[in-house]
């Protein structure tokens, strides 16, 4: 499933390990506080659960699902996105 995350983090250092969490479970970067990435089910549960862990009470974070059908329908104006980093899932 694809899934769209988006957070508003009050400090540098919670911040780092929210970014750390999205990388390891292969989001990518499209804006400064905006990743995506297809995860599954269960991937998508340890990573909530990983967050939950780590959020504080002044944070702020969304995780919008996206179903492939409306994914499909995307557009992109303005510059391309290319996603330089290739990361790889390590469980």
């Amino acid at each position: 499933m694809n899934v769209l995350v988006s957070f508003e983090i009050k400090f540098k250092t919670n911040r780092e390990r929210l970014i750390g969490i999205l990388k390891h479970f292969a989001f990518k970067r499209i804006q400064e506080n905006l990743y995506f990435g297809d995860i599954d089910y269960d991937e998508l549960f340890m990573m909530q659960t990983d967050i939950m862990e780590n959020i504080r009470e002044y944070d702020s974070i969304i995780m919008i699902p996206i179903c492939q059908s409306c994914y499909d329908k995307t557009n992109t104006f303005g510059r391309n996105l290319s996603f330089v980093e290739d990361l790889y899932r390590i469980f």
